[in-house]
């Protein structure tokens, strides 16, 4: 059975502060990708919020709510295809219920928060 995420009306008081205050932590990600699931991320469900820090960067990320990815490519705009990143400038912020994160550049990191 395939949970279906409802956005930010999902989210528990818990993991609304969590997003605020990093309380759950965070995983940095540059020039490669991050999957929930897998790897450095085995133990997360899905990231909560993304942050460039550094330096500007080329970003995609795959979101657990269809239709609402961080991308400017495939069938439309808001699919994941791994090529088509969206550029965010430093200090950026983007809030969502991630699975995957992309970084395209080394000269930038994306600060991953870990919701679940």
């Amino acid at each position: 059975m395939t949970d279906t995420h409802k956005g930010i009306r999902e989210f528990s008081a818990e993991e609304l502060s969590g997003i605020a205050l990093g309380q759950n932590g965070f995983i940095m990600v540059n020039n490669g990708t991050v999957t929930a699931g897998s790897g450095v991320a085995a133990d997360v469900k899905y990231f909560v919020a993304l942050k460039i820090v550094d330096a500007d960067a080329e970003v995609e990320a795959r979101s657990i709510t269809p239709g609402e990815d961080l991308s400017l490519g495939g069938t439309g705009a808001g699919s994941y295809t791994g090529s088509n990143p969206v550029t965010l400038v430093n200090g950026d912020v983007v809030y969502g219920a991630f699975d995957l994160v992309k970084s395209h550049n080394a000269t930038s990191y994306i600060m991953a928060y870990i919701g679940k």
